[in-house]
C-alpha cells in the first residue's frame, strides 16, 4: 500500500491487500445503479452494434448469482443478514446484483477504517436505502452518524413528480464516539436575525460588571446535515473535465476538513475523475485513489494532477510488462489498449463483442464518406492475418469512417500492408488518413500514436483539446 499513488483495477483486488486499520477515511462514489446511460450512444449507419461509452446500470448475471451463492452459504459475513433480506424483497434482479457488488467492497473497507476514521458513501435515492442496510449490517447500526443532504439546483422538471434536487451522502464511524471530527472548518455565517437576537445576551448585570453570555460561536453556526450552499460543476465552470459523475471540488474539501487531519491517509476506491485526490492534496492529506477504468487514471494524470509525476500501479509501464497484462488480464488489457488511441473508448461488453473492442467518433465527417464512427479491435497475442481480415469485414459491415487494429508488437508483413491498402482513405479537414490503421503497443511507450483524424472526446462528444492528442 503506497500512499500518493493511483491503482488501476478493480478496488476489492487491490483492498484485499491492503493491511488492517491502515485509512483514516474513506470517501467513494460509487455507480448509483440509477438507470442512467451517460453520454453517447455509439451506432453504426446501419444500425447495427450500439456502445455507451459509460453507464451504472445492473443486471443479474452469473456474477452475481456467485455472489449471492458465497453470501448464501456465509453467514458469518458481516453482510450475510443484509443480502439475505434483500434479496427477499429484490429478488434475484439488477438490484440485488448492485448491492451485493457493493457488499464485498464495503466489508474490505470497514477492515482497513481505522478505530478512529469515518466513512462517506455517496450515493442518490435509488440505492440509498439497500446501501443505508448494508452499512448497518457491516458497520454497526450504532456507527451510523449522520444522512447527508447534498441538495443542488437545476434538475429538470418532471410532469408527475416532485423535482429530484438531491444526493445523498451516508455517514458511518468506525466506532462511534472515537472518530475525529471538528466542524468548524465546515461552519456558516449564522442568519442575521439569529446574530441580532443571540448575539449578546445579558443574564445578570450588577453593577459595573457585565456577566453576559457569548450565545453564538465567533466562527458561525454548527453545520447541518443539508449541504445547500455547494453547486454541481457547471459546464463552463474551469473544474469541469467532462467526466459524467464529477463532483464539486468544495464538498470534497468539506468532507476531508471535518474528518480528517493533515498527513492522515484518505481512501477513495472509486475515484473517477480524482476530485477527493485533488481534495487531499491541497489540504495536504495523504490519498491513494482506486478506478476500473484508464481513462479515469489518464484523466488524473493528465488533467486533474498535471504536472506532477503520480506513481501508478496495474497500468503498464514498459512492453514487457503490457505482454504480461495481455496474458495475465486480457479483458483489462483490451480495454487499457483501446484508450491509448485518441477519440476512443473501450467496450462495457467484453464478450461476443461483435469483433469490436472500441468505438469512437470523428469530430468531422469525412467529405467522401457519410459516417464519423471509428472502431478499434485488440489482439494481445499473436497477429493473425485472418484475425486482420475479419476486422476490416467489421468496419465495412458497420460503415465505419475507419478502423484502428491495435497488436502487442510491429506488424509489417507484406499481407498485411496490402488488406489495409485495399480499404483505401479517407478525407477530413483537406488531409487524407488511412481507412484502416495498424498500430502496435510498442509504439505507445516510444510515444508514438497512430495518425488519426480530429476526434470527439467519448466521454463530453467535443471535440479533444490538442493536450490529448500529445
Amino acid at each position: 500500500m503506497n500512499a500518493n499513488t493511483l491503482y488501476y483495477g478493480d478496488c476489492l483486488d487491490w483492498m484485499r491487500q491492503w493491511p488492517d486499520q491502515s485509512v483514516d477515511l474513506i470517501y467513494l462514489d460509487p455507480p448509483f445503479n440509477s438507470n442512467a446511460d451517460y453520454n453517447m450512444l455509439y451506432s453504426s449507419a446501419a444500425g447495427g452494434a450500439q456502445y455507451r461509452a459509460f453507464n451504472d446500470t445492473w443486471y443479474w448475471d452469473e456474477g452475481a448469482a456467485e455472489r449471492y451463492e458465497v453470501y448464501q452459504g456465509a453467514p458469518g459475513r458481516p453482510a450475510h443478514s443484509a443480502v439475505m433480506g434483500m434479496a427477499q424483497i429484490f429478488g434475484r434482479s439488477g438490484m440485488l446484483a448492485y448491492l451485493t457488488y457493493m457488499a464485498e467492497r464495503l466489508e474490505q473497507m470497514h477492515r482497513l477504517l481505522r478505530p478512529t476514521g469515518s466513512i462517506y458513501l455517496h450515493c442518490d435515492p435509488t440505492a440509498s436505502h439497500g446501501l443505508k442496510l448494508l452499512m448497518d449490517s457491516i458497520f454497526g447500526r450504532q456507527n451510523f452518524r449522520n444522512e447527508i443532504v447534498w441538495y443542488y439546483r437545476g434538475a429538470g422538471t418532471p410532469k408527475e413528480d416532485f423535482s429530484r434536487r438531491h444526493d445523498i451522502i451516508l455517514r458511518y464511524a468506525k466506532h462511534s464516539g472515537r472518530q475525529f471530527f471538528d466542524p468548524d472548518p465546515a461552519r456558516q455565517p449564522y442568519a442575521s436575525a439569529t446574530t441580532k437576537r443571540f448575539g449578546h445576551y445579558i443574564g445578570n448585570v450588577r453593577g459595573d460588571r457585565d456577566y453576559g453570555q457569548q450565545k453564538l460561536n465567533p466562527l458561525g453556526k454548527h453545520p447541518d446535515d443539508v449541504i445547500a450552499d455547494i453547486q454541481p460543476v457547471a459546464p463552463s465552470a474551469r473544474e469541469r473535465l467532462g467526466y459524467p459523475t464529477q463532483k464539486p471540488l468544495g464538498l470534497l474539501e468539506r468532507i476531508l476538513e471535518v474528518s480528517s487531519r493533515p498527513d492522515d491517509l484518505v481512501l477513495d476506491p472509486f475515484c473517477g475523475c480524482g476530485t477527493a485526490i485533488e481534495a487531499a492534496h491541497k489540504l495536504k492529506r495523504r490519498w491513494i485513489g482506486v478506478d476500473i477504468s484508464s481513462f479515469a487514471i489518464d484523466l488524473i494524470r493528465r488533467e486533474r494532477m498535471k504536472g506532477m509525476k503520480i506513481p501508478t500501479k496495474g497500468i503498464p509501464q514498459d512492453v514487457e510488462s503490457a505482454r504480461k497484462m495481455a496474458r495475465e488480464q486480457p479483458f483489462a488489457f483490451e480495454s487499457w489498449a483501446v484508450t491509448r488511441l485518441p477519440g476512443f473508448a473501450p467496450n462495457t461488453k467484453q464478450v461476443a463483442d461483435g469483433g469490436v473492442d472500441g468505438r469512437g467518433m470523428l469530430a468531422e465527417k469525412p467529405e467522401d464518406f457519410d459516417s464519423r464512427l471509428a472502431l478499434a479491435q485488440v489482439k494481445g497475442g499473436k497477429f493473425s492475418l485472418s484475425g486482420l481480415r475479419d476486422f476490416i469485414g467489421v468496419a465495412k459491415r458497420d460503415q465505419a469512417a475507419l478502423g484502428c487494429y491495435v497488436t502487442l508488437d510491429p506488424v509489417n508483413t507484406p499481407a498485411a500492408r496490402a488488406e489495409v491498402a485495399g480499404l483505401g482513405k479517407i478525407r477530413v479537414g483537406g488531409r487524407d488518413f488511412r481507412r484502416m490503421s495498424l498500430w502496435p503497443v510498442s509504439d505507445y511507450f516510444d510515444g508514438r500514436l497512430p495518425i488519426l483524424p480530429s476526434m470527439t472526446d467519448p466521454y463530453t462528444g467535443r471535440p479533444m483539446a490538442p493536450s490529448l492528442f500529445r
